[in-house]
């Protein structure tokens, strides 16, 4: 490009991009969400999204560690070794549409805040409902039927038998009203008794 009479070279780069799920997953060549190896910035195994002992500087991935992933799964034989492969690092066979630029796969797709909240919220919901007995969780819905809800919110169908079918936007105002609606109700009585022995080990409470 002739700038003032000086020829320059005009260079174009790539800065960060965001998607939303599973779109973020594509891009960065990583499998979608539901997979056990389903996060694009980490390698954390789905039962373990919640520890607290994760080294996530260790545990990230990264972008020339990816590569060699790739080229091993290229390396083998036969698609059902290359699935095996891909199964096991988390990583997809087809190529993302952003391949051919220059860029760091997954420190330049940073995960997208409303859709990283919505899905831990989802699981802390599901891992506190699935710790009820069947006495908490009848006492919940009694107690959340009669819930004062704000008047513009819509009403929520039924959490126990439908929670898989809950938006983003019902998990996180759910949560808003959780701690409310346990704080009425909730004994020691009203958890399994199982899931009361891993909770009093883990935080010390008797």
């Amino acid at each position: 490009m002739d700038i003032r009479g000086n020829e320059c070279i005009v260079i174009a780069s790539l800065g960060v991009t965001t998607a939303d799920l599973p779109q973020g997953n594509d891009m960065a060549r990583v499998k979608r969400h539901g997979a056990n190896k389903g996060c694009w910035t980490c390698n954390m195994t789905k039962d373990s999204l919640t520890s607290n002992n994760f080294d996530f500087l260790l545990g990230s991935r990264y972008h020339h560690q990816s590569d060699k992933q790739f080229e091993e799964i290229y390396a083998a034989q036969t698609i059902t070794e290359r699935k095996a492969i891909a199964a096991e690092y988390g990583l997809r066979l087809n190529p993302s549409i952003l391949d051919q630029l220059k860029r760091e796969r997954h420190l330049q797709s940073p995960q997208d805040a409303y859709h990283l909240t919505a899905g831990k919220v989802l699981r802390f919901l599901k891992i506190t409902i699935e710790a009820l007995s069947s006495e908490g969780k009848s006492k919940f819905i009694t107690v959340w039927k009669s819930f004062e809800y704000p008047k513009t919110w819509r009403k929520l169908p039924n959490l126990i038998s439908h929670i898989d079918s809950f938006m983003m936007s019902d998990c996180l105002q759910l949560t808003m009203m959780f701690p409310f609606i346990l704080n009425r109700f909730l004994k020691n009585t009203h958890f399994k008794n199982l899931e009361l022995e891993l909770f009093q080990r883990r935080t010390g409470v008797t």
